[in-house]
């Protein structure tokens, strides 16, 4: 039986990155603290709660001085060695994020990932005005995303794919329940919890790879049947 071909996908902000730097950077920049219980509570919608985030920027801030900022911000430090661990197996990698192109590139750039595939919004400056643009937006979908992740992710692979996903947070719900083998924590991991679904708790990448290894060894990456059939009525509605 031929092997399936393996497809990992990684949450962004607080998974790859320590902190969420989505969060951080308005926070620094911008006027986070407003915004975010408005969000939270659900009198904004994520696109609208990130056009109003970029509006709140700081006059004269530019684009050079957010991505200066984002290469200060730590990632974890495991994740270089899964990078050369994907490649040196052969397993296709893409990051997958509701964040910024401005703060992600820079920092994947500094880690040695530029060629690592990524999905994000754009955050657009012209004539002194952040304007945020989301090239996965799906108004079908109701995930707490303005780029659908789970569409992104289902986009960029052969139907017959094995995908494993790494997240942490609220916008890796929807695509977490699409994929086989689950890596999770924070509210990702609750959130698995309160709808039984397997995963593989994690702190850092040094644990995503040592439990990857010991499943590919002892061939123990398997579809996830929910998996296959949440995939399937997804491909069929869209």
């Amino acid at each position: 039986m031929l092997k399936p071909p393996i497809h990992i996908f990684t949450d962004f902000d607080g998974t790859i990155t320590i902190e969420d730097l989505g969060d951080k950077i308005f926070d620094v920049f911008g006027a986070f603290s407003t915004y975010y219980p408005q969000l939270t509570s659900g009198l904004l919608t994520v696109p609208a709660y990130w056009q109003r985030l970029a509006a709140s920027i700081h006059a004269g801030t530019t684009l050079h001085v957010l991505r200066s900022w984002a290469l200060e911000q730590p990632a974890d430090t495991y994740f270089r060695g899964f990078v050369d661990f994907c490649q040196t197996n052969a397993l296709p990698l893409t990051v997958v994020s509701d964040g910024f192109d401005v703060y992600i590139d820079a920092v994947l750039e500094r880690e040695g990932a530029a060629n690592v595939p990524r999905y994000c919004n754009r955050l657009q400056y012209n004539d002194g005005v952040f304007m945020p643009e989301y090239p996965g937006r799906d108004e079908s979908c109701t995930c707490f995303c303005a780029s659908c992740k789970r569409n992104n992710v289902l986009r960029s692979v052969p139907p017959e794919a094995l995908i494993v996903y790494i997240g942490d947070g609220y916008s890796d719900f929807c695509a977490a329940e699409h994929a086989d083998i689950i890596f999770a924590k924070k509210a990702l991991a609750a959130y698995c919890n309160r709808q039984r679904l397997p995963h593989y708790p994690f702190t850092n990448f040094a644990d995503v790879k040592t439990i990857l290894e010991g499943l590919l060894a002892r061939r123990r990456l398997k579809y996830r049947h929910q998996a296959m059939l949440k995939r399937k009525e997804a491909f069929e509605t869209e």
